[in-house]
């Protein structure tokens, strides 16, 4: 009997182990950035690991994210393991916005731009358009 109930609790933890999506845990550095008038702190993204990680996981975009690349390239963003309603503005080399969508809460559906971008700024949804932020603006990292 304490064999089956051994076993039965081994099945248990094996199971949720499977079953439950990478959640550890990740300290992203930070950096100042400005965009029209508002200067302000948001999370880093600029390693393929922080940048596949990205927003996952968090319970607010309220410090928003730059994802940002060591060089232009197309960049395609979805919104796995992120149950957040964000907009997205797309970073052109010569760091203007070149475009700004919504990203839906846990959609999969690849969000992306037909020209090359070196960054992608993620805020909460309306956050953009609550700073006038529109295509053309400058954004400037700090330091």
């Amino acid at each position: 009997m304490k064999y089956q109930i051994f076993f039965l609790l081994l099945s248990l933890v094996v199971v949720s182990a499977c079953a439950a999506p990478e959640q550890r845990e990740i300290t992203f550095p930070r950096a100042t950035i400005q965009i029209g008038d508002i200067k302000r702190e948001v999370q880093l993204a600029d390693t393929p690991q922080l940048r596949e990680r990205g927003l996952m996981f968090q319970q607010t975009a309220d410090a928003g994210m730059l994802l940002l690349y060591p060089q232009p390239q197309l960049i395609s963003l979805w919104m796995r393991n992120t149950d957040l309603a964000l907009d997205v503005a797309f970073i052109d080399p010569l760091w203007r916005v070149i475009a700004i969508k919504p990203l839906h809460p846990l959609d999969e559906t690849p969000v992306s731009v037909p020209t090359e971008a070196l960054a992608a700024l993620e805020m909460p949804r309306g956050w953009f358009q609550k700073h006038n932020i529109e295509v053309g603006e400058k954004l400037t990292l700090l330091p």
